[in-house]
């Protein structure tokens, strides 16, 4: 990339990873979609289209007018038969990503991962999980990492664009929902086998592999059949806080210290989680058995509403958020658990088998 063209739009950019992160959240910021417009000739150039915004809102996303269309299948996400396809609108709240859309109508997520030396780990840690040989492996849940994009001291990733919100509709039956928590808990899983800690579990950063807004036959107000339709992959994404250790270190020095986003020059008050008790003190702590405390937090506000019908659940989610860390389950035993109560529940009155 020739520098000359990254000099016509840097004094347009934030100048630090950390203000990419708060761009746009002050109230007399400008909108992000400023940013990713100056980005635009040079995003072409490499053959993506950045979305554009829905008439005169800021906040919603379209695929760009030069692609107009639905997306060309790319083998990582299917929709309903019965559901007419749609195009997604995007929301646009984080400066730091964006959407756009191949030459070839693919559609993906652009996001600026290292800039300087600032996120070097995030990417060495996509960069081992998330291409190459280690994304054919059917226990690897990470969002693959589909090419790499420089500009500048800049590095963006470009990732398919996955569908969010995991538990939208809610679960058919509890065999559905277990196969969300044994899905999750493989990804986890495998993150620790290879020494890396996610640090940032919670139901926001899995994406599962359906594209639409639409995801009811009738009306939401009636329960249907929905992932039955489609062969459900879960992804565990957003590795931006996640921390990886040698193979060669020693077992018992893989520990960090203090909140996780204190490492990537951010503000703890920013961190929108509830926090695992021994990320509050000054002692290093074990990433992966923090991992686990994340992990069971989550499941156990999912489904807090089904305490007596999921009891052996909370049995273990009560396990993995022991204030002592040395007795939560790992993933695998987790995972091994979840299995067997999965093989225990009982099939949706209505399902066929």
């Amino acid at each position: 990339m020739p520098d000359v063209l990254f000099d016509s739009v840097s004094e347009a950019l934030p100048s630090t990873l950390a203000s990419w992160r708060r761009f746009g959240t002050a109230k007399d910021d400008p909108l992000a979609s400023q940013l990713w417009e100056s980005l635009r000739p040079w995003l072409v150039q490499n053959g993506y289209h950045p979305w554009q915004k829905e008439g005169g809102s800021g906040l919603s996303l379209l695929p760009p007018s030069t692609r107009p269309g639905l997306r060309s299948p790319d083998g990582f996400v299917y929709t309903h038969p019965k559901i007419r396809m749609r195009n997604c609108y995007f929301p646009c709240f984080k400066a730091i990503l964006w959407p756009a859309r191949t030459t070839d109508g693919r559609d993906v997520v652009i996001r600026l991962i290292q800039k300087g030396n600032d996120g070097a780990e995030h990417l060495n840690i996509l960069r081992t999980l998330a291409r190459g040989e280690a994304t054919f492996h059917s226990t690897n849940h990470c969002v693959p990492l589909l090419h790499e994009l420089l500009l500048g001291d800049m590095i963006f990733g470009v990732f398919p664009y996955l569908g969010d919100r995991v538990d939208y509709p809610w679960f058919w039956d509890v065999r559905e929902a277990f196969d969300f928590i044994i899905q999750a808990l493989e990804g986890v899983a495998y993150l620790h086998e290879h020494l890396v800690a996610h640090l940032d579990i919670d139901i926001d950063n899995f994406l599962f592999n359906y594209i639409g807004e639409k995801r009811h036959i009738n009306t939401p107000k009636i329960k249907e059949k929905f992932r039955c339709y489609f062969p459900v992959r879960y992804y565990l994404g957003d590795m931006e806080l996640s921390v990886m250790f040698s193979p060669d270190s020693d077992p018992a020095s893989r520990k960090i210290a203090g909140h996780p986003l204190t490492r990537i020059g951010v503000d703890p008050a920013k961190y929108g989680r509830e926090l695992v008790p021994e990320m509050s003190g000054d002692e290093p702590y074990c990433p992966f058995k923090a991992d686990m405390w994340q992990f069971g937090n989550m499941l156990g506000h999912m489904f807090e509403q089904f305490t007596d019908l999921l009891s052996d659940l909370f049995v273990l989610i009560g396990e993995l958020k022991s204030t002592d860390p040395e007795k939560r389950p790992t993933a695998t035993q987790a995972m091994q658990r979840a299995i067997i109560l999965r093989e225990q529940a009982p099939p949706h009155p209505d399902s066929e088998s």
